[in-house]
């Protein structure tokens, strides 16, 4: 007598009701999420990521906190015997199913399910809802949705298959099909990543030519305030303070309300680079509020003229460099966020002000790789580099942006996917990222000849 047993579609939304809430507003078009599917059948959930075929028991992926409850469906009834269905995964696993084959929009968890259900249930047709099936092809039609799904591409199956390997599922794990196929490929020599500095002569910040550029004269107090700041940095100097908060504002407002003239603006600023070295002058910074506040002066950069961005960007490169700094500035993202992202959409900004706000974010996000912005605020800044693409760029200044862009995606160890995703050539992607010297078929543009 042939033994009959229910196959199961599970159906994770992947973008936690984020799609549902913010598709409309993204892609122009109301998605109800962002699916993944596995396939159940004799007491097991199969499932396919970057990592290749494995399986675990029902709904494990929900259980772990990685996914939704899935919805369930119920297909119909396989004749298939337990030790057909482990031939099939088996050859599946070292042909079309290998974990370097995955991609989030062409060949993901929803090709497999189509194929899997196909084959169990002797269906030419497939029997995944079409929603699910159709919605990177609409995804694709937009740079914007791809943006949307590269951010996703570290999935959630992927990072389970990961933590199984690693037998750290509390009451299960998930299994890793085995097959002789080299599942993965990988990107070696990547290097560490350095922190972009401004070239600055600590001995001569010209801190001397502060007072005259002020339209009103210095009291006694803040001549000695002054005194106290030129000490840091003169080779002769005969005490060598520490810097208060009475300090720092002082500065600060000087240059907001005190000096008109650009250059005297743009040496308070290098000034502020220069201190923004000290931990303890960016939890003071931190503690500041009100006109005075760095998030508060980084609000008008839109309205300041160039030279003037470029330094007070600099200066938030200084203060991404230090430990302090990124947790100061991970605190205020919200507020940063719409600024970096109107100045890279902004037609007025020049293409050196919109590289160092990449400078920035470079040193928050690629030095210390635990640090990440908020999904939506990676999706608003990433979305508004997708336009800056375009424009020319050194090989120095690509490096930069396609490092950050991985950052924001926060896919480092899928970097082919993210490459894909955006149209690179996957060469031109791996030379950068990994140092390589750039093939002479690929300029200096975003785009692939």
């Amino acid at each position: 007598m042939t033994n009959f047993t229910t196959v199961k579609l599970y159906i994770y939304d992947i973008s936690f009701g984020l799609a549902s809430a913010y598709g409309s507003t993204l892609l122009g078009k109301q998605i109800d999420g962002v699916w993944h599917t596995g396939v159940g059948v004799y007491g097991k959930e199969y499932l396919y990521g970057s990592s290749g075929i494995s399986y675990t028991t029902p709904e494990e992926i929900h259980r772990q906190g990685l996914a939704p409850k899935p919805k369930t469906l119920d297909l119909g009834q396989t004749k298939k015997t337990v030790s057909e269905i482990q031939s099939w995964i088996v050859e599946k696993s070292c042909s079309s199913f290998r974990g370097h084959q995955y991609d989030l929009l062409d060949w993901n968890c929803n090709n497999f399910s189509d194929e899997f259900t196909k084959y169990l249930l002797n269906s030419t047709n497939s029997l995944i809802p079409e929603e699910i099936l159709e919605l990177p092809r609409f995804v694709k039609t937009t740079p914007l949705g791809r943006m949307l799904l590269s951010f996703l591409n570290k999935d959630p199956i992927s990072a389970a298959q990961q933590t199984g390997n690693n037998n750290n599922f509390a009451d299960s794990s998930i299994h890793m099909v085995q097959s002789n196929a080299t599942n993965n490929i990988k990107f070696d020599n990547i290097p560490v990543r350095h922190c972009i500095l401004p070239v600055l002569d600590k001995m001569k910040p010209r801190v001397n030519l502060i007072e005259p550029m002020c339209k009103r004269t210095l009291s006694s107090d803040e001549k000695e305030l002054l005194n106290d700041i030129n000490q840091l940095f003169r080779p002769d100097a005969t005490y060598s303070p520490m810097l208060t908060r009475q300090h720092l504002m002082f500065l600060i407002s000087l240059m907001v309300n005190s000096i008109e003239d650009e250059s005297g603006q743009k040496i308070i600023l290098e000034i502020l680079q220069l201190l923004s070295e000290y931990e303890y002058v960016i939890k003071i910074l931190s503690d500041i509020e009100g006109q005075e506040s760095p998030i508060e002066l980084l609000k008008t950069l839109n309205d300041q003229p160039e030279q003037i961005q470029i330094e007070f960007l600099r200066w938030f490169s200084s203060i991404a460099a230090t430990s302090n700094g990124r947790t100061m500035l991970i605190n205020i993202q919200d507020e940063i966020a719409p600024v970096f992202t109107e100045s890279i959409h902004n037609e007025i900004s020049t293409s050196k002000a919109k590289y160092e706000i990449i400078v920035v974010l470079h040193n928050l996000l690629c030095i210390n790789t635990d640090i990440r912005l908020s999904f939506m605020n990676s999706i608003s800044i990433g979305s508004a580099m997708v336009q800056y693409m375009s424009t020319p760029v050194s090989i120095h200044e690509a490096d930069t942006f396609l490092a950050v862009f991985v950052a924001l995606a926060d896919a480092e160890k899928d970097l082919y996917g993210i490459a894909k995703a955006m149209e690179f050539s996957p060469d031109y992607y791996s030379s950068i990222v990994a140092c390589q010297p750039l093939i002479e078929k690929i300029n200096t543009n975003f785009q692939a000849v």
